[in-house]
């Protein structure tokens, strides 16, 4: 989620406490900064694009993760500001941090929360990245005069409603795009929201022989086909682009992505795209790894975000 979403909902989870937001609080200020903390981990990104997009939302996201964050901020806050029982800020830090993993495994990005026993990235697919509904939710409790404790209270109930109706409109999208594909060959159905629709579902259709990608509304009985993509074989070449760095890399970064291959002046193009976001009829995320007429690697480039961000991967770095 955006840093306003994750802040908001941290001091949302603050003002649990009874008391109105304030920056001179430790509880709520370790809330609010145990709620934003997590996404430092884009310091990564000064050691270059592969190795944060290989972490984001990785170990920072994790309990263990958040555990430590928690005390780390816990300990500057106690020692900066004291007055506090340690113990209590800790609490409410480790409960902003909590909200922050919770937020993120609601959109379809997902996060790897059980990091180190688990390197698998959950998600439930029911937010965009930058929720209006819940930001104005939030901000209502932080702007509300008095009563903040009852009414995070309420902001919170409202949220699990929210969620709630986000869960039953996609579970109706699954149930209508099993009845319009009934005669094909479904192995399964992924259903996301929108990039930018809160009305709107994108969704992934996984047949024996392709990829159907497209959007729909969720009252809608018409789905919108965007792409059919066929499956190719799974051939050597092919279990070597896998096995490559760049592959690698490529699977841990989507769970849902389709493979071509081509021909082109002697050379061997194996491309991958990532099939849960598809916008001005293309896929953000791609990658390409080139073969030489011996099946070497001679070249691998990730696309993440926009076609013309080429970030290069030496096979053997």
């Amino acid at each position: 989620m955006d840093p306003l979403t994750h802040a908001l909902v941290g001091m949302g989870v603050a003002a649990l406490s009874g008391d109105k937001f304030a920056l001179s609080n430790p509880m709520h200020l370790g809330a609010m900064l145990g709620a934003l903390a997590p996404d430092l981990d884009i310091v990564l990104q000064l050691f270059g694009d592969v190795p944060y997009l290989t972490h984001h939302r990785g170990s920072s996201h994790s309990i263990p993760g958040v555990l430590v964050i928690s005390g780390i901020i816990t300990a500057g806050l106690w020692l900066l500001m004291g007055g506090v029982n340690p113990g209590l800020i800790f609490i409410w830090t480790f409960l902003g941090a909590l909200s922050h993993i919770a937020l993120d495994i609601f959109n379809s990005y997902g996060a790897k929360i059980l990091w180190p026993f688990s390197r698998k990235r959950y998600t439930l697919n029911l937010l965009v990245l930058a929720d209006p509904v819940i930001i104005v939710i939030f901000a209502v409790v932080i702007f509300w005069p008095g009563m903040s404790g009852l009414i995070a209270e309420a902001a919170f109930w409202l949220a699990v409603m929210y969620l709630g109706s986000r869960f039953y409109l996609r579970q109706r999208v699954h149930h209508m795009l099993e009845r319009q594909f009934a005669g094909d060959a479904i192995f399964r159905i992924v259903v996301m929201p929108a990039m930018v629709s809160l009305w709107n579902w994108s969704f992934l259709i996984e047949t024996r022989d392709s990829y159907i990608i497209g959007e729909i509304r969720c009252f809608s009985p018409k789905p919108g086909i965007k792409k059919i993509l066929e499956k190719v074989p799974l051939s050597p070449l092919i279990g070597k682009a896998l096995k490559s760095r760049m592959g690698q890399l490529f699977q841990s970064f989507t769970p849902y992505f389709h493979i071509s291959h081509c021909l082109e002046d002697g050379k061997h193009i194996v491309r991958f795209c990532d099939l849960r976001y598809f916008i001005r009829e293309d896929f953000l995320h791609s990658a390409t790894v080139i073969f030489d007429e011996t099946q070497t690697i001679i070249d691998a480039v990730f696309q993440p975000y926009n076609k013309n961000r080429k970030i290069r991967l030496p096979e053997g770095f």
